[in-house]
């Protein structure tokens, strides 16, 4: 970063001496000859006279890398040849300025030339153009602060050139153009395109100067920050160092008890890992054995079970048909005291109604009789008709009276059956129930022992799982401890090999001081550069002001004439 500042000044000082040389000869009276001043210049014509300029501080800068190449070695921590720095960084800039002084000189006297070869053919257009359009822009006239960097060293340094100040003279030659009344016009024409040239010219060397500035003081503060950071690491790892070295024997001493105290937990955590992995295979063997037994006892439950449900079912299923029989036999005797009650009525019903027959045939008859009729032969056929339905009706009358008590008697005959029937389905219900019922709480008793069984051999194998789980979790404990216990051991070996080679090269250290030194000294000159460049960008900035609002604010009004010309050709078209 010192290297850096040295080229800096070499910059200022070959700039400062090219614009005394350019300056001394644009003093030069100039007659009626067109002089091609720094107005005239197009935007191309200035971009080759920043290539021209960078051309320059390119041969200055190879002037000083060949003279600081010696210099440039590797970096020994406080040798005598760092305090001889400031002395070759001096030399180198004189040597730079002197070289790159030689070159712009050259350079001048061939542009004075060219010039000197167009002395008989003057214009007042050219007098005219140096005259409005030649002068350098009042903000690049005013000298800078004391202390800060100068702003045109830091747009030149950039490539960025602004335009040159006119010559002595043009006055003269603009005089003597007005003169001439045929060229008025001409030379009118000429100057205003000179001057919005001069205008866009200048706008734009502000706005890069400006940009220039701030990109050149954006980066050398990016630079310290950077060197902040490295001397930070450097004082650390330096302090660090410092520190072991002067307790080397102190950390050798721990750190050996400490791979020791690792080496033995290690060891124990080994042995007890070994331990717990046959108290684990001993527990599993009992568990497998465990597993077989339940199976085997649950099996024999499960075959008792199944034989007690098959006889229970068996014995619902003789219970079932006991009940269906009993339901028949009750069926029956309900029919058969349904068919006396209508087998009665029907019969007292019949006879009645034989009964209430005869009577009405007996009343026609007897109507018949007190009432002969004249015709003879329909008296005699109706009283025969007659005396024929009595005597039916007599005969249902008897018959349905005399069937009565028989078909009473058959009736219960048939509800004396059927009660009978039903006594004797009844008999084996009681006995069947209760066979039922032992049955059943055979079955029952063998559903629970075979449940019982299962849920105690369940109970047996989850706790000694939890047994095998819980050794298990301790063996993985011993695995993390005899981990740490190795990650201890490598630890303190690695402080240990960390102290031995600080302990083996103390010019290591030393080397790292050195470098902590010079990153000091740099830091020092490169921040004293970000302040003078934090001031050159604050007075380009002051300078470049108007200059940039007006050029901003033209550009601007060009893209909405433009703008506007658009949307009116639009709206026309």
């Amino acid at each position: 970063m010192g290297e850096e500042k040295h080229k800096q000044a070499a910059y200022e000082s070959v700039e400062h001496e090219g614009d005394e040389q350019l300056h001394g000869h644009a003093a030069e009276p100039v007659t009626d000859e067109p002089v091609e001043t720094a107005t005239d210049m197009t935007a191309e014509e200035h971009v080759q006279a920043s290539d021209d300029t960078v051309a320059v501080d390119e041969v200055a800068d190879d002037n000083r890398t060949a003279s600081s190449d010696p210099a440039e070695g590797a970096v020994s921590p406080a040798t005598d040849s760092e305090q001889d720095v400031p002395v070759q960084a001096a030399e180198r800039v004189a040597e730079a300025e002197s070289n790159t002084a030689d070159e712009l000189g050259t350079a001048t006297e061939e542009h004075l030339e060219a010039i000197a070869l167009k002395e008989h053919a003057p214009t007042a257009e050219a007098a005219a153009d140096a005259h409005d359009g030649g002068s350098m822009p009042s903000w690049l006239q005013h000298p800078t602060a004391p202390g800060a960097a100068n702003a045109n060293d830091v747009i030149r340094h950039e490539g960025v050139d602004l335009p040159a100040p006119a010559a002595p003279g043009v006055d003269t030659q603009h005089h003597a153009a007005s003169s001439h009344p045929e060229r008025d016009v001409t030379a009118a024409a000429a100057e205003a395109a000179n001057a919005v040239g001069t205008f866009f010219s200048e706008g734009a060397a502000a706005v890069r100067a400006m940009n220039a500035a701030k990109k050149a003081h954006a980066e050398a503060r990016e630079q310290l920050d950077t060197l902040d950071r490295t001397i930070a690491e450097e004082e650390a790892e330096l302090e660090h160092r410092r520190d072991v070295a002067s307790r080397y024997h102190d950390i050798v001493t721990e750190q050996t008890a400490r791979v020791k105290a690792a080496v033995k937990a290690i060891s124990d955590a080994e042995t007890k890992q070994k331990a717990i992995d046959a108290t684990i295979q001993q527990l599993k063997e009992q568990l497998e054995s465990m597993k077989a037994d339940d199976a085997q006892a649950e099996k024999r439950l499960k075959a008792t079970l199944d034989a007690a449900e098959a006889k229970e079912a068996s014995a619902r299923e003789a219970s079932s048909r006991l009940k269906r029989r009993l339901d028949d036999a009750e069926r029956n005797l309900a029919k058969a005291e349904e068919d006396k009650k209508n087998g009665i009525a029907a019969a007292t019903t019949a006879a009645e109604s034989a009964e209430a027959r005869l009577k009405t045939l007996r009343e026609e008859f007897a109507e018949v009789q007190r009432n002969p009729s004249a015709n003879s032969a329909a008296y005699n056929v109706r009283a025969n008709e007659l005396e024929a339905q009595i005597s039916d009706a007599m005969h249902e009358l008897r018959e349905a009276r005399d069937g009565l008590p028989q078909l009473t008697a058959e009736l219960d005959a048939a509800i004396a059956s059927a009660k009978s029937l039903l006594a004797e389905a009844q008999k084996p219900i009681e006995a069947a129930k209760a066979e039922f019922e032992n049955i059943r709480e055979e079955a029952d008793d063998a559903r629970d022992a075979y449940e019982t069984a299962k849920q105690e051999s369940s109970e047996r194998q989850r706790e000694l799982r939890e047994k095998v789980a819980e050794q298990e979790k301790a063996r993985r404990e011993q695995e993390q401890a005899a981990s740490d216990a190795r990650d201890e051991q490598a630890a303190a070996q690695l402080l240990i090999d960390e102290a031995e080679d600080i302990h083996a090269h103390p010019e290591v250290t030393d080397a790292i001081a050195g470098r902590l030194d010079a990153d000091r000294a740099e830091r020092i000159e490169v921040a004293r550069e970000v302040e003078q460049l934090a001031a050159a960008e604050q007075n380009v900035r002051e300078q470049t002001r108007s200059s940039r609002l007006r050029f901003t604010a033209v550009v601007a009004a060009i893209v909405v004439v433009i703008l506007l010309l658009i949307i009116l050709w639009l709206v026309l078209s």
